[in-house]
């Protein structure tokens, strides 16, 4: 029971946070937050917690989409490398992210045009109370075939959950271009 918690779920937590999430977007908490197009030339800004997983792979996979596109972190230092999975995961599927830098969002450069692109719903609170509620922001997962607001970190999970989340990574930036 445990191993297909992690391999589904990341964790118990994140079974937990998928529970809360999902019933939380049946009641419609989100709607505000998905079905949002960028405009033709509208930077896309992905923001994840540490600026190494999921928002590296989404900015690289959205320029090779030819979108405007660039990432950083709520919870990050400045210039650590993405992690080894995310640019293994990354080369596997002819992405580099071999120049990535973490960068903290408030050592970031907004453009008042910028729509910000966040993983998890907590994101968006954690968002507006360092840089404020000027920006437009939207949840990843709603731009999957089977929408659904969150993306779970995957640093700290096995190696099968890691994958699952960049596929959805992958897949939400796939929605949120076409």
């Amino acid at each position: 029971m445990n191993r297909l918690v992690y391999e589904r779920f990341g964790s118990k937590k994140g079974l937990f946070l998928y529970i809360y999430y999902l019933l939380l977007a049946q009641a419609g908490l989100y709607s505000r937050y998905a079905h949002v197009r960028p405009k033709r030339n509208q930077r896309l800004v992905f923001v994840c917690s540490g600026n190494i997983c999921r928002s590296p792979l989404a900015e690289a996979y959205a320029r090779s989409l030819g979108k405007d596109s660039a990432s950083c972190g709520l919870h990050c230092g400045d210039g650590f490398a993405a992690d080894h999975r995310a640019r293994n995961f990354a080369n596997q599927r002819g992405l580099s992210l071999e120049s990535h830098k973490t960068v903290n969002v408030r050592d970031f450069e907004f453009q008042d045009t910028d729509l910000i692109v966040v993983m998890e719903p907590a994101q968006i609170t954690s968002f507006h109370d360092k840089i404020g509620k000027k920006y437009q922001l939207v949840l990843a997962g709603s731009y999957c075939d089977r929408p659904y607001p969150y993306i779970h970190d995957p640093f700290n999970t096995c190696d099968e959950f890691f994958t699952h989340c960049e596929q959805r990574v992958m897949e939400a930036v796939r929605g949120l271009c076409a």
